[in-house]
């Protein structure tokens, strides 16, 4: 039958090849379990064997992130699973062939080992055993399996944390929801590779014991034969079966302990994409007085008993890469500062003259320090963005920063669409004591303490002394630093003047990033039934009154519903008020439950009625009454 050219892809021919390729080799290590397999095909599956054993090691060392080798736990299942039936393969050809073919018996790879590795020595060779069997299990295989086990534990338990930070960066708008299933995804998949890297590792653990006990069977059950089947004399059998038995040893133990390294590369490796070679260069060679005082020690050393050429010459080499490394930095901070310099004095590009400045905290001499590079405030306040994005329900634009000489030393002032919103005074060496709701300080005896100006965090707040703070501590009393209450006049600010945050650039982007998930309700509404002017304008006086503007579907649902008899974007969100009652009003709780609300009686209520059926603005209409 005649397919179209698009309908089948052609694939390449290596696809086909992997895709036979696993299944042919589970096969083939049942057959080499099963049947005796000649010397010449066992030397060059051992010298597969360590060939891929390199090629793990250096791939682990290559990798950025752990992800990049996501396949790791299935190839160390199936890397230990290939030396054991190697293992099992050269133990049939000692036991079967040793007595007749002497030292040659299980391939030549195997007598390389026992002779060139161990220097023709038996007793070298059965130490360097020993030594490889004792690193790999004790300090490499154990450290691997409890590093996996904890980045498991952790992996697993931090999941659900992670992903419910991605839900408020896409709530905030910060990130595309295609965006957020892309690092749901890399969280999924990191947690399922540390996961079964937790198992596989106790493989790798298990074969480290089974190696031992197979070189124990080689050489107790090879002298057995040598001696009581073949008659052989106990020295002769003694020196092939033991030569044999540590060439087999080490062919294993080799790719084995090359494997837990690169096991134990990967598993410790941060999640964050790190070029090791290049991190590990810099990070230990970038301080030229550590590489100087190293030489000192060396040179001190080489003055000693010790070899002095060797010392000396690794001491010469500390030095010239220590005065190598401190030409390089001085070049680029020359070269930094150099553009530095001409970065300030070019022209600044006309569109920095109008850059987002809708939030602008204006700081004095002294308040500067508070937006340095390792201060805490910038932190702070890029948390109380995420924050309000998620409870109002937009993108809260960037805080710029300025100093200003012309203000007092310890003054501050927030300007919200260009306005000053709010200023005051921090006093220094003074702490800010916030009480609970409805509750007022008591601050006991002749300490001395100020009336706080800050009455966007709480009215009863007082600037306290170091000393009162730590008494007031004690009673439960939250208390805040310089930053903590810049950064909390900053999100009361930004919350009570929501409404000047959001341009009609905002609202085309909410609208669109709504249009990505629910696109027929966005091109039934928007423009026919309600223009994005005015959608703006009825976000803005629902921000103005402190109501969030999320979920926006709902929000445009009920918009659209009653845009034909409302024409003012006012009375589309007093519509909103009303539909969304029950949520404004569990806002409004406090901690207890409690909703405080004003009744009215008399003339109070009269006025109230008569301006809320005359048709006016909620604000003209707070006004008159």
């Amino acid at each position: 039958m005649h397919h179209p050219s698009g309908t089948h892809a052609a694939r390449p021919p290596v696809a086909g090849i992997a895709d036979y390729g696993l299944p042919t080799a589970i096969l083939l290590a049942v057959l080499v379990v099963l049947a005796p397999v000649p010397p010449a095909i066992v030397d060059l599956l051992l010298a597969a064997n360590l060939t891929v054993s390199v090629l793990a090691l250096l791939g682990a060392v290559a990798a950025r992130t752990p992800l990049e080798l996501s396949v790791f736990p299935t190839f160390l299942l199936g890397s230990t699973l290939v030396r054991l039936v190697l293992n099992i393969a050269t133990t049939r050809l000692i036991l079967s062939r040793a007595a007749i073919d002497g030292t040659d018996a299980a391939g030549l790879v195997v007598s390389a080992f026992g002779d060139y590795v161990a220097a023709n020595h038996l007793v070298v060779g059965g130490v360097i055993f020993a030594i490889i069997a004792v690193v790999q299990f004790v300090v490499i295989t154990a450290g691997a399996t409890r590093t996996s086990e904890v980045a498991a534990r952790f992996a697993l338990d931090g999941l659900p944390g992670r992903q419910m930070a991605i839900d408020t960066e896409v709530q905030a708008g910060t990130i595309t929801r295609e965006q957020a299933r892309g690092l749901r995804l890399d969280l999924q998949r990191q947690a399922d590779f540390f996961a079964s890297m937790d198992g596989a590792s106790r493989f790798v653990r298990g074969e480290a014991v089974a190696g031992v006990v197979i070189t124990l069977v080689n050489l107790v059950g090879g002298l057995a034969i040598g001696v009581l089947e073949h008659g052989m004399p106990l020295g002769t059998a003694a020196e092939v079966y033991s030569r044999l038995t540590i060439g087999d040893g080490l062919t294993s133990a080799v790719p084995a302990l090359l494997v837990s390294v690169a096991t134990g590369l990967l598993i410790s490796r941060s999640s964050q994409e790190v070029d090791l070679p290049r991190e590990f260069s810099r990070q230990f060679t970038s301080r030229p007085h550590v590489l100087a005082v190293t030489g000192v020690f060396l040179a001190l050393l080489s003055l000693t008993d010790l070899p002095f050429l060797p010392l000396a010459a690794l001491a010469a080499t500390m030095f010239v890469g220590a005065f190598w490394l401190r030409g390089d930095r001085a070049e680029r901070r020359a070269t930094s500062g150099r553009a530095r310099t001409a970065a300030a004095a070019a022209p600044a590009p006309a569109e920095t003259l109008f850059a987002d400045e809708r939030i602008v905290v204006v700081l004095g001499p002294g308040l500067v320090r508070l937006v340095s590079r390792q201060a805490p405030l910038l932190e702070s306040v890029a948390d109380l963005r995420r924050s309000i994005a998620a409870d109002l329900g937009f993108l809260v634009p960037t805080v710029a920063f300025r100093d200003d000489v012309r203000l007092p030393e310890r003054r501050y002032r927030v300007l919200v669409g260009g306005e000053p919103v709010v200023e005051g005074e921090m006093p220094a060496g003074r702490l800010l004591a916030v009480p609970r709701a409805g509750e007022r300080l008591e601050v006991s005896g002749d300490v001395v303490h100020e009336e706080a100006s800050e009455s966007l965090v709480s009215s009863a707040s007082l600037w306290v002394s170091h000393a009162q703070a730590e008494t007031l501590r004690r009673r439960d009393v939250v208390i805040l630093d310089e930053a903590a209450t810049l950064a909390r006049i900053l999100e009361a600010s930004l919350r009570r003047y929501a409404d000047r945050l959001v341009s009609r650039e905002d609202t085309v982007r909410l609208v669109e990033t709504l249009r990505a998930t629910q696109p027929g309700l966005v091109e039934e509404v928007v423009p026919r039934v309600l223009p994005i002017a005015k959608i703006h304008r009825a976000l803005q006086a629902l921000l103005a009154e402190g109501v969030p503007i999320r979920p926006l579907s709902e929000l445009l649902e009920i918009m659209a519903d009653h845009s034909a008899e409302t024409a003012e974007p006012w009375q589309l969100a007093e519509v909103v008020r009303r539909r969304l009652a029950g949520s404004i009003c569990r806002r409004a709780r406090d901690p207890d439950g409690r909703l405080t609300a004003v009744r009215l009686t008399g003339a109070a209520l009269e006025a109230c009625v008569a301006a809320a059926t005359s048709g006016r603005p909620p604000a003209r209409l707070v006004a008159e009454v």
